[in-house]
């Protein structure tokens, strides 16, 4: 145990604990370091825990942690606040250059591997590749020559996976530690990937957090940080300065996984996709933990369009409150750049939240969550199952078990048709009543029933897409997908209480889409329900 500053009563303390197994790829693993930030009050009956999760290129033991964030959290809040250096966090700048990169750089550049020889310093590796692509007369290396970044401790990018379990098991053991702690008052939040694995914390036990909070984050695998080198993508890039001109080089992480080779026992497939996956309806059951999303429009690393379509799963789930962040909203002092993060003061959206969620004060209603419950949570992923069983000792173990399936059933789909399109003629007129209620200016009885429409469509839609390959050539998904944008624009201007907006984007996109949608349905259905 290290303390960083104060006593026990205040302060920073490491700790470390057995982390859990990588049960995908087998990997050993060192201690998992933590580090508890404690109210001056002590710890009571009141006192809640906040985990606060870095994102790239942040460590759980910074001075931004550990003497800005953390206890201005804990003081104000009155909560154990709590940050851990999970798998994969060490992304760090040492640079290898393997027989790969050599072999690319003398085949495409015509460098020989003796151009290499004399770098002792990474800055004498970018100089190097600067002065050649300026001699070359190119501005960015090719992407089949990106060199290898090393990621400390000799661990690797799970993504998300791994770090959601280091958090569920640190919160577990402080949960041990602190046994006064409120167990109706456990908080989540996370900026940028940190915002991903809280939220995938909330998906893997959904009865333990009272709130999450998610700034910018992911929503699913996001392939260049995992296989990069395979796609041609980088997963980080250095720029360098070379006679007052600027030289891009791409670069890529050690990571063991691939998506060539299916043979693999590192091959990246369709299981471990789905389980890091926040878009799957399967895989969501209702509680009553509150999601506060914030995300900018114009995130060019987060996928805003994914995100809408999480805040409109969720919404059906859990209380949700999604805040889309435009340009109008970036005020130099809670969002500070219209760009991923924003570069949002961590400290004031945590306020903010908890403004929001001033009604609730941050609780929860229920004492119980996973542990107390021994909850045992199963996740279908394709031909295997993530399992979570939860014990009421604040331990957890999580197994991978094989899903034998039998062939697809081509026949039960076909027998479902006539109820997907039963659905969708509930749809209509669940949209008829919509657009007369608007009409009457009744806005406020119809937003129950745009969120059943919202549900339905999406039910419908995992349905068809389970059999779709089946399907002769057709326009279901252009015309979902149009209908979706639309339906989900209704709810951004109901929300912000634009009715005029709401009214024209009802009627002049929303209905004529949904026509569409249902007269493609109903062709592409025909044929198979006259046999």
């Amino acid at each position: 145990m290290k303390t960083y500053f104060g006593g026990e009563k205040l302060g920073t303390v490491e700790y470390r604990v057995r982390p859990h197994a990588d049960i995908e790829l087998g990997f050993a693993r060192e201690e998992l370091d933590y580090y508890v930030t404690l109210p001056s009050a002590g710890v009571t009956e009141e006192t809640g825990v906040i985990l606060t999760i870095p994102g790239f290129g942040g460590l759980a033991d910074s001075v931004y942690q550990s003497e800005k964030l953390n206890p201005y959290l804990a003081e104000k809040y009155k909560c154990i606040v709590v940050s851990m250096n999970y798998f994969g966090i060490y992304r760090s700048m040492e640079t290898r250059l393997d027989n790969q990169f050599i072999g690319n750089m003398e085949r495409i550049y015509g460098v020989p591997a003796t151009y290499w020889d004399d770098i002792s310093l990474d800055s004498d590796f970018y100089m190097k590749v600067g002065e050649l692509l300026e001699r070359k007369g190119i501005t960015a290396l090719d992407h089949r020559c990106q060199a290898l970044m090393i990621t400390a401790r000799e661990e690797y990018q799970s993504f998300g996976f791994l770090p959601a379990l280091d958090c569920l098991t640190v919160l577990g053991e402080v949960l041990r530690k602190y046994p006064l702690a409120n167990k109706k008052k456990i908080i989540a939040y996370g900026s940028s990937y940190g915002g991903y694995i809280a939220m995938l914390c909330g998906k893997f036990a959904p009865d333990t957090f009272s709130v999450i909070i998610d700034n910018s984050g992911f929503s699913r695998s996001e392939m260049k940080y995992i296989a990069g080198r395979e796609l041609l993508e980088s997963d980080f890039a250095v720029t360098v300065n070379v006679k007052n001109k600027s030289f891009t080089l791409p670069l890529a992480y050690n990571n063991p996984w691939t998506i060539m080779d299916e043979t693999s026992p590192h091959y990246f497939g369709d299981s471990h996709k789905q389980i890091r996956n926040l878009l799957l309806r399967e895989h969501r059951v209702k509680s009553n933990t509150r999601y506060y999303i914030f995300h900018c429009e114009e995130d060019q690393i987060a996928s805003v369009a994914d995100k809408d379509k999480v805040a409109t799963l969720l919404n059906m789930f859990n209380p949700i409150s999604y805040k889309r962040v435009g340009k109008q909203d970036i005020d130099g002092v809670l969002f500070k750049t219209y760009a991923h993060a924003m570069n949002a003061s961590l400290r004031k959206l945590f306020d903010h939240v908890a403004e929001q969620d001033g009604e609730y004060g941050l609780v929860k209603e229920s004492i119980h969550n996973e542990f107390t419950m021994n909850k045992t949570n199963s996740y279908n992923c394709g031909n295997k199952n993530y399992v979570f069983n939860f014990n009421d000792d604040y331990t957890m173990n999580v197994t991978i078990t094989d899903n034998i399936k039998t062939d697809y059933n081509l026949i039960g789909s076909f027998e479902m048709m006539p109820q997907l399109l039963d659905i969708c003629d509930s749809i209509d007129e669940a949209l008829n009543y919509v657009v007369v209620k608007v009409s009457n200016d009744e806005y406020r009885d119809v937003f129950g029933v745009m969120l059943d429409i919202i549900e339905a469509f999406t039910a419908i839609n995992l349905q068809i897409n389970a059999f779709s390959g089946f399907l002769s050539k057709n326009d279901l998904f252009p015309n979902s997908e149009k209908l979706k944008n639309g339906l989900l624009k209704v709810i951004e201007h109901f929300n912000n209480e634009n009715w005029p907006l709401f009214n024209s984007q009802l009627t002049e996109q929303v209905v004529p889409s949904f026509l569409m949608w249902k007269n493609e349905m109903h062709t592409v259905f025909s044929p198979y329900l006259t046999h």
